[in-house]
This record gives C-alpha cells, sequence and structure tokens, in this order.
C-alpha cells in the first residue's frame, strides 16, 4: 500500500500538470485507458486471470470507483486549492471507511477508532477552511474555475465515492484477480470520462501529453498495488498507509509548483494524517 500511495501521489502531481492546456475529463480519460493497457499488461505476465468473478459486486465497485475518479480529477485540475490540500482531503476514504466498515464489511470500531475519525475531521476542517469560521485568503481561482468551497466539495465527495468502492474491492478481491478488477474498472471509466471530455475537446500539448501518460502510468500500477493490498489485509489498515501521498503531494506541489500550504491547512494536514495513523493502529491490535 505504501508504494501505491506514492505512485498516486505523483499521478495527481501530473495530473494538475496536465491539465494545463487540456479538460480534466480528457486527463481523465486517458489515466483510465492507461490504466486498462496496464492491467493487461501485468495479467500476462503473471498468467492472471481476466475473468471476474461476483458481476454484481463488481459493478459496483466500478460505479463507485468511476464517480470518485469524476470528482478526483475535477478537483485535481482547480487552482483554488493546493496539492497538498487537495489530495489530504481526497485520502479521506479511509477515515470514511472505518465509518462504514462496521456495517459493510463488520469490522468493529474501537473508542481509539472513534478517537481517529474525530482527529481526521477536525483536520478536515483546517484544511477546507469554510468562510464562516477562518478568514484566510484563497488563491482567486481562474475565471469559470471552481471555487476553493467547490474544490473541497468534489475532493470530499471523490473520498466518499472511493471509500464505498474499497468495500466492494474486499468482496470482489476475495475471488477475483486485481488485473480483472483493475481493468473492469478501467474500462468502465474510460467510457464514462471519453463521453464528458467530448463536452468540451481540447488537444493537450505534448509536454501536457507526456504528463497525462505518466498520470495513467502511475495510476494503472498504484490501482494493481492498492487492489492487491484491500484483497489481503483488512480494509482500515490498509487504508491508513494511503496517508504516505498526503505529505508526498505537499512536498511535489510546493518544491515543483510553488503551492505552499497555508499554516492553518498544515495542521489540518498533520491532524487528518495522525488520525489515520491511529485509525491504523488501532486495526492492527485488533487483529492481533
Amino acid at each position: 500500500m505504501a508504494a501505491s500511495a506514492l505512485l498516486f501521489a505523483f499521478m495527481g502531481f501530473f495530473a494538475r500538470l496536465a491539465t494545463a492546456s487540456t479538460s480534466w475529463a480528457t486527463v481523465g480519460a486517458a489515466r483510465a485507458l492507461v490504466g486498462a493497457a496496464v492491467a493487461v499488461a501485468f495479467a500476462r505476465m503473471r498468467g492472471a486471470s481476466l475473468r471476474g468473478g461476483r458481476t454484481r459486486d463488481m459493478w459496483l465497485r466500478s460505479l463507485f470507483g468511476t464517480g470518485a475518479m469524476m470528482c478526483t480529477f475535477y478537483a485535481l485540475s482547480s487552482r483554488a486549492l493546493p496539492l497538498g490540500d487537495t489530495v489530504t482531503l481526497l485520502n479521506l476514504s479511509p477515515v470514511l471507511l472505518a465509518l462504514v466498515a462496521p456495517l459493510l464489511l463488520g469490522e468493529r470500531t474501537t473508542g481509539a477508532g472513534a478517537i481517529g475519525i474525530a482527529v481526521a475531521l477536525a483536520g478536515v476542517v483546517f484544511v477546507a477552511q469554510p468562510a464562516f469560521l477562518f478568514h484566510t485568503a484563497r488563491p482567486a481561482a481562474p475565471l469559470g474555475g471552481p471555487t476553493a468551497g467547490i474544490t473541497a466539495a468534489f475532493a470530499i465527495a471523490a473520498a466518499s465515492f472511493t471509500a464505498l468502492a474499497m468495500t466492494m474491492l474486499r468482496r470482489v478481491g476475495r475471488t477475483t484477480s486485481p488485473e480483472a478488477v483493475a481493468l473492469h474498472f478501467s474500462l468502465v471509466a474510460a467510457a464514462a470520462m471519453t463521453a464528458i471530455s467530448l463536452i468540451d475537446p481540447k488537444i493537450p500539448s505534448p509536454r501536457d501529453a507526456a504528463a497525462m501518460l505518466a498520470a495513467g502510468l502511475c495510476a494503472g500500477v498504484g490501482q494493481l498495488t492498492m487492489t492487491r493490498a484491500y484483497a489481503t489485509e483488512r480494509a482500515a489498515r490498509v487504508g491508513g498507509m494511503s496517508y504516505l501521498s498526503v505529505v508526498v503531494s505537499a512536498a511535489l506541489g510546493a518544491a515543483a509548483l510553488g503551492e505552499v500550504p497555508s499554516k492553518p491547512a498544515l495542521l489540518g494536514m498533520a491532524l487528518v494524517v495522525t488520525g489515520g495513523v491511529v485509525l491504523a493502529l488501532r486495526d492492527k491490535t485488533a487483529a492481533r
């Protein structure tokens, strides 16, 4: 899962670069198509089957994942929030997963888990910085672009869809290869994102096309490693490792894009990561 977190951090970085000259939907469609190719290539290398089982759960995983991808790339395309802030909100899925796991997966939430969830949700407030609580200046949104509040809402929606998709992964991953799960999801997402991209078709520059390819490769390999992790470990424990991408994304955004998070946002990131670590440690203890 640590490898997956790093790969998805770089996916977000390259996706933000790619949206300089093309639409978020086009970048998402490219990511999905490359992800499908990666899944097929890995299946052939490993001799893994691409046939899926548990058809209903497979479709639910793909539909929830497609919703998450749409919201993710829309949020990543926005410059209203620094990259680190956006990725922090996108990585709320382990916290949300811990909330729904008792109902959908039968994985109990302990007192320590509840504390971890509360700490992480407090961190969300500092990252999102709602106007009625904070007066911190936000970067001006591009003409016609989403505001910081809209960007935060889409990022949280993406995390919610991801949490639901992960519950389906826990079901289908026991009987279906990671490559089959990733291929089904990638094809469904590619069809949806391609249809949306036709509304506002834009040809990317060579530099942005290269960034799209890099984003797709990072996401494709990251998807396979994440699918394998969720299929073989308890959901909340694996999800806690995803917070590595928050630190990497914030560093990439500051160093390469000049997007330095504000002090309240840094505090919020620390709280979200702390809450995720508490959930992971709580789950490790419960497993013992």
